[in-house]
């Protein structure tokens, strides 16, 4: 999943969670086709506290076991922002061409009817 690492950084800025929750999130962002992939979760989650992006604690309130909370540190903050401007250039781009396509002589028609 492309969009895995900015995903996880936007929900863990909204609230503190346990990598469980945020399986559980992340469809709603709309990147993710089918079931989450828990080890690229975990991995990524892993990676970004070496890297310094989040921090975690063990959690042992509730029952059952000790889970890991993750909250996004100051750093966390700062990547989600440099994805946020890579992902509006990206898309200024995107719109860019399909201007374009949408100025080329019967392109729009001949996608109407191709869809029929």
């Amino acid at each position: 999943m492309r969009w895995l690492a900015p995903s996880i950084l936007c929900l863990l800025w909204e609230k503190p969670t346990h990598g469980y929750n945020l399986m559980g999130a992340l469809p709603e962002l709309g990147f993710v086709d089918g079931g989450v992939d828990a080890a690229a979760v975990y991995r990524t989650l892993n990676l970004f506290e070496q890297q310094g992006l989040v921090s975690s604690v063990w959690d042992t309130s509730g029952s059952g076991a000790a889970k890991k909370l993750y909250t996004l540190t100051a750093a966390g903050k700062t990547e989600l922002q440099r994805w946020w401007q890579v992902m509006r250039e990206q898309r200024d781009t995107i719109d860019c061409f399909l201007h374009r396509l949408a100025d080329l002589p019967d392109f729009i028609d001949q996608l109407s009817q191709s869809r029929k």
